[in-house]
């Protein structure tokens, strides 16, 4: 309720008037707004009358005390203060005064002046002259107080609803003429208590009376209808609560499948570089998908538990947790993936001619084997290769790895900073130096010049790389790179 409180507009802050009609039912703001302002200029009372649509499901009591503590109505020390509220789609008004008021406005009174004044009016769509009148009557009555609630207003139309503000016209009959015949009793029920025929009765009435502009649900209705609304919200909640915890184990489960799956997948795969490939490929995604699902619990309960003013708070430290994460943990869980992949490469080979168990070399006795452009290639980082020898038959087996962490030039894009040279078709075309010679806008794409040079074979040449446009999609920036022809040099 505090926010929606919050979103309604002072008017004595925005333009220096004691009148907000948001619900646009008022055609004379000014004639109220002087009665106002000279009554607080004689005796110093604030009154601020305000009309609003809707405020959902809450209670228009429990609102207009909220709001009359928000704005702090009536001078400092006296609680002089007076809030008329208005909610158009309850067909609601309630007068909230402050403790300094209350000998003069005592509950009796107000609702006295409500019955005689405000109703009338309100039933034949007068909400300028029910307004006016009541704020009127409350002025006249803080100023006379020997006067009976029936003289604070003269050429009143609504003095017949004085004895008996709880009867109300039939649709058949004109306001004045008719009263009310079909009222039931719910005997002060809760509207959990009442019977199915109960509550038929009561959304009949409701359908009959609260969508006739010249009706109003009397309390009891009125507070029955409220609690469904407060029933039927719980039990929207418990659904969203009971469908967040659904999806809560279900994508953990996913997860926790998916790892198990793969873990089963490299034990039965028979190949070492076959299983180095599918760890490779799968257990980074797979790990930070785990390590992520406590973000999304914690989202999604707070969601539940928390108001819109503290949610974005919580947002803002669990995505700074995900960030202090990354960067104490992250170098630590790319260490440990590196290591389960250096595990899997050294699980002992058979020689394929012979079947005797192959021997690793050490990365000093595999460069023998090694061709210069492989050789250069271990150099510059872009792939790794493991050299097995029989010792029986002596034959041998060069496996290639991939470098499982490789560099971009700018980021955003996928131009690597090492790729196949085109000329000796190594993986050692080094970027010496780069530069954007056009930045990527939403309409266009850009451009980057960029300088290579082989490690192996000395090739250069200078390309130029399309950066595509930027997306205004929620998902995220784009990624990949167009290649463009080089001017070779060498």
């Amino acid at each position: 309720m505090d926010t929606l409180v919050a979103k309604v507009p002072n008017p004595k802050t925005v333009r220096n008037s004691w009148v907000e009609d948001s619900a646009g039912v008022l055609t004379d703001t000014a004639s109220i707004d002087q009665m106002i302002n000279a009554e607080e200029a004689n005796s110093g009372v604030e009154i601020a009358v305000v009309t609003l649509p809707t405020i959902g499901s809450y209670v228009p009591k429990d609102f207009a005390v909220a709001l009359f503590n928000h704005w702090k109505i009536g001078k400092k020390g006296k609680d002089n203060g007076i809030l008329i509220l208005h909610v158009i789609d309850q067909r609601r008004i309630e007068i909230e005064t402050g403790y300094g008021m209350e000998g003069d406005l005592p509950d009796v009174t107000v609702k006295r002046i409500i019955d005689t004044y405000t109703i009338p009016s309100f039933k034949e769509d007068n909400f300028q002259k029910g307004h006016a009148d009541t704020v009127s009557a409350i002025i006249t009555k803080l100023n006379h107080p020997e006067l009976a609630v029936e003289d604070l207003v003269s050429n009143t139309t609504g003095t017949d609803y004085a004895a008996d503000a709880s009867a109300y016209p039939s649709n058949n009959d004109t306001p004045n003429e008719s009263k009310r015949t079909d009222e039931y009793d719910y005997q002060g029920k809760s509207y959990s208590q009442l019977t199915d025929d109960e509550k038929r009765i009561l959304e009949e009435t409701v359908e009959r009376y609260n969508t006739t502009s010249n009706y109003f649900l009397n309390d009891e209705e009125s507070r029955l209808l409220n609690e469904k609304f407060t029933e039927l919200e719980k039990i929207e909640k418990e659904e969203s609560l009971r469908n967040k915890k659904y999806f809560i184990f279900g994508y953990l489960a996913l997860f926790v499948f998916l790892n198990l799956f793969q873990r089963v997948v490299v034990w039965f795969t028979p190949s070492p570089t076959a299983k180095y490939h599918i760890v490779h490929k799968t257990d980074f995604i797979l790990f930070y998908g785990i390590v992520i699902s406590p973000v999304i619990i914690a989202i999604t309960l707070l969601s539940l538990v928390l108001d819109d003013a503290l949610f974005p708070v919580s947002i803002f430290l669990i995505i700074g947790s995900i960030i202090i994460f990354f960067i104490f943990w992250g170098d630590l869980r790319m260490r440990k993936l590196m290591e389960r992949l250096q595990s899997i490469r050294n699980i002992p080979r058979k020689c394929k001619k012979c079947g005797t168990t192959m021997t690793k070399l050490s990365e000093e006795a595999d460069n023998k084997h090694l061709s210069e452009g492989q050789v250069s290639e271990e150099i510059v980082n872009s792939i790794d290769y493991d050299v097995w020898v029989c010792p029986s038959c002596h034959s041998n087996a060069i496996l290639k790895f991939p470098n499982i962490n490789p560099e971009y030039i700018h980021k955003g894009t996928s131009f690597p900073k090492i790729k196949s040279c085109p000329e000796c078709k190594f993986e050692t075309f080094v970027c010496r130096s780069s530069r954007i010679l056009s930045e990527a806008t939403y309409s266009s794409s850009g451009k980057v010049e960029v300088k290579r040079t082989c490690a192996h074979c000395k090739h250069s040449a200078t390309e130029y790389e399309t950066i595509p446009k930027k997306q205004k999609s929620s998902s995220g920036g784009s990624s990949g790179g167009g290649g463009g022809g080089g001017e070779s040099s060498g």
